[in-house]
């Protein structure tokens, strides 16, 4: 499924943190970053995720961002959605 990610930033290293945990650790394998979109201020954001549910991405930025934002997860209407990406993780996985 494809889930969204807001962040409501505090704490302006939220973004640099985000950038580096990818850089060196990646993301688990059950989850898969498609898309990031922060405002121009930095104070706000939008991620695209793929996920076996939306508490998955939750538990993944409460427990390595949380101190930085406050993040909001939920599941895309994939039937109702525009211009959504093509999912590329196996059913194994997803």
């Amino acid at each position: 499924m494809l889930v969204i990610a807001h962040h409501f930033v505090q704490n302006p290293e939220f973004w640099s943190t985000a950038q580096r945990l990818m850089a060196e650790s990646g993301v688990p394998q059950d989850l898969k970053l498609h898309a990031v979109y922060p405002s121009t201020d930095g104070k706000t954001g939008t991620c695209l995720w793929e996920a076996n549910s939306a508490a998955d991405v939750q538990d993944y930025l409460d427990k390595n961002l949380s101190q930085f934002a406050s993040n909001v997860t939920y599941e895309v209407d994939e039937a109702a959605a525009i211009g959504t990406p093509q999912k590329t993780m196996t059913a194994e996985l997803a």
